[in-house]
C-alpha cells in the first residue's frame, strides 16, 4: 500500500480535480444537527454537507454497534455482523445488490442508500479495498457493521469535498442479493463454453473471454495511439460525445461497459450479465470514476487505467493481478432515473 501512496501523491493535483465524494449529502444519523460538533479536518472536507433530515428514522443508525463490538481482520477492517445470512458468497467479479450507510468517525453520514430509497448494485471487482474485503466474506442475508481504515480506503488524498484525508470509515452494509456473470450468462451454457481442450486433450483451460457476445465492443477497436493522456493520468478515447447531461458527484449512473487486461483478457463486463449496471459515482476505483465525470449521457469511452488510478500494487483477487493496467469501454447510458 505504501508504493501505491507514493504514486499517487505524483499525480494529486489532476486527483484534486477530479475526486469526489460517495454519493448524496452528508448526515449525521439519530442526531440533532445543532448539537453535532464536526471538526473541519482539511479544507477537502465539507462538513456543511451533513444533513441528518434526509436519513431515515427507522434506517441503521451509528450507535448501534459500540466499537468494542468490532473484530480485527488480517487485512485491516474490523467487523461485526449484526445478522448472518445464510445465502451464496460473492466472488470478486460478481455483481452484488447492497443497502448501506456510510459514516464518518463523528457520525457523519457520506452516503446511503437509505436516503435514496433504493438498494445499490456495486461491482465488487470496482470497490475500494475494504468494501471488498468486507463484501467477499458476507453470505447473502447477511448485515456487516465494518471500520475501514484509510490506507484500505481513500488514504491520504480522501475524497473531497466530504471525506478528508486519513480517513477512517464506517459501514453498515446488508448483501441483499449476488448475481454472478455465470447466472446472467445460463450457468450451463457459459460454463461448458468457457471450457477448452488442452493441446494434450486431457485437461481443460479456462477462456477468459468465453461468453463474451460477439455484438459487444471489441478489445481491438480503439488502439493505443488513438488514447489521449488526461491530467489525472487515465488516457482515453472518445468513440462518440453523447449531447446528454454529465453526471456529477451525487449520481448513480447506468452504464454498459467491458474491463479487459492489457492481453485482452475481459475480466469484468455487463454485456455477459445482459443488462445495464448501477452504480454511485464516488465508488468506483478512481480511474473509472475520472472516466465518466468527463462524460455526458449517450457517450461512448475507451479509457486506459494505470494501476495507481486502479488496484495498484495489490491487485483484486484472481481477476487483476498487481500492478496491472486496465481498460474500460463504457457507454453512459443514463443518470439515475432519467
Amino acid at each position: 500500500m505504501k508504493s501505491v501512496k507514493s504514486k499517487r501523491r505524483l499525480v494529486a493535483i489532476g486527483i484534486f480535480t477530479l475526486a469526489l465524494i460517495w454519493l448524496t449529502a452528508c448526515q449525521a444519523a439519530g442526531r440533532n444537527p445543532d448539537d453535532l460538533e464536526i471538526p473541519v479536518i482539511q479544507a477537502t472536507a465539507d462538513s456543511s454537507l451533513c444533513q441528518n433530515d434526509r436519513y431515515p428514522q427507522d434506517a441503521p443508525a451509528f450507535e448501534d454497534v459500540s466499537s468494542e463490538q468490532l473484530v480485527a481482520r488480517a487485512s485491516g477492517i474490523r467487523v461485526f455482523d449484526r445478522q448472518t445470512g445464510d445465502g451464496p458468497v460473492p466472488t470478486i467479479q460478481d455483481l452484488v445488490t447492497v443497502r448501506y450507510t456510510g459514516w464518518l468517525t463523528d457520525g457523519c453520514i457520506f452516503d446511503s442508500t437509505f436516503t435514496r430509497g433504493q438498494d445499490a448494485q456495486l461491482l465488487l471487482v470496482s470497490l475500494i479495498p475494504g468494501w471488498r474485503e468486507a463484501i467477499l466474506t458476507m453470505a447473502t442475508g447477511t448485515i456487516r457493521r465494518v471500520e475501514i481504515p484509510s490506507d484500505l480506503a481513500y488514504d491520504d488524498l480522501g475524497s473531497p469535498p466530504t471525506i478528508p484525508p486519513n480517513a477512517t470509515l464506517t459501514f453498515d452494509i446488508e448483501l441483499v442479493s449476488v448475481l454472478t456473470p455465470a447466472v446472467a450468462q445460463m450457468t450451463a451454457t457459459a460454463a461448458a463454453a468457457s471450457f477448452t481442450p488442452t493441446p494434450e486433450g486431457s485437461a481443460g483451460v479456462l477462456d477468459c473471454n468465453a461468453g463474451y457476445p460477439d455484438t459487444a465492443p471489441r478489445y481491438d477497436d480503439v488502439s493505443g495511439d488513438q488514447l489521449v493522456i488526461q491530467e489525472s493520468g487515465i488516457s482515453v478515447f472518445d468513440i462518440a460525445v453523447g449531447d446528454g447531461n454529465s453526471p456529477g458527484p451525487d449520481d448513480t449512473v447506468n452504464v454498459h461497459y467491458t474491463g479487459w487486461l492489457t492481453d485482452g483478457c475481459v475480466f469484468d463486463s455487463s454485456y455477459t450479465r445482459g443488462q445495464v449496471v448501477s452504480f454511485p459515482v464516488g465508488g468506483v476505483i478512481p480511474g473509472f470514476r475520472d472516466a465518466i465525470l468527463g462524460m455526458s449521457v449517450g457517450g461512448h469511452r475507451r479509457v486506459e487505467i494505470p494501476p495507481e488510478r486502479g488496484y495498484g500494487d495489490a491487485g483484486a483477487g484472481t481477476a487483476i493481478p498487481p500492478g496491472a493496467t486496465i481498460i474500460f469501454d463504457i457507454i453512459l447510458e443514463s443518470i439515475g432515473d432519467q
